[in-house]
């Protein structure tokens, strides 16, 4: 694969990571919202739990919903801040088991390639290309879903 091709694949695993993490938080937030409003035991739900799990649940939707799909729109774009931001979401994405942890490697390594210092910059080439086909090979799951839904 070229290096645009790699750009391109690491657009559209970001995509969806993002949205299949925010799309899930959403629906939890859906089902707390039922229970709190179309339950009689909702009214157990203090005012003061109801600010927290609020603020708890914006963050969670900011880290794990809106920054990969930043990270998507930063790749397909070309943009040269994506590589500092999704290094740091592909290292939180690494406890994320299998789907993030196969995202984080596959971008790491990327940005240690020539392809990737040949689009974003940097230094260090360690990685090559049989390394980057193998850790797009553990992404294979997330592509799949991606060819489905075109």
């Amino acid at each position: 694969m070229t290096a645009e091709e790699h750009n391109k694949t690491l657009s559209t695993l970001y995509f969806i990571y993002g949205a299949i993490h925010g799309l899930t938080l959403l629906g939890l937030l859906g089902l707390v919202l039922i229970f709190k409003f179309a339950s009689v035991a909702g009214e157990l739900i203090s005012a003061t739990w109801m600010i927290v799990g609020t603020i708890v649940f914006v963050v969670l939707v900011f880290a794990v919903g809106l920054l990969p799909l930043l990270v998507g729109f930063g790749f397909a774009k070309r943009r040269p801040w994506v590589k500092p931001l999704s290094i740091a979401v592909a290292i939180i994405s690494l406890v994320n088991i299998p789907i993030g942890t196969a995202l984080g490697i596959y971008t790491i390594k990327f940005f240690r390639t020539e392809a990737g210092v040949k689009l974003y910059g940097g230094h260090a080439r360690v990685a090559g290309e049989s390394d980057l086909q193998d850790a797009l090979g553990r992404a294979k799951p997330l592509m799949n879903l991606a060819e489905r839904l075109k």
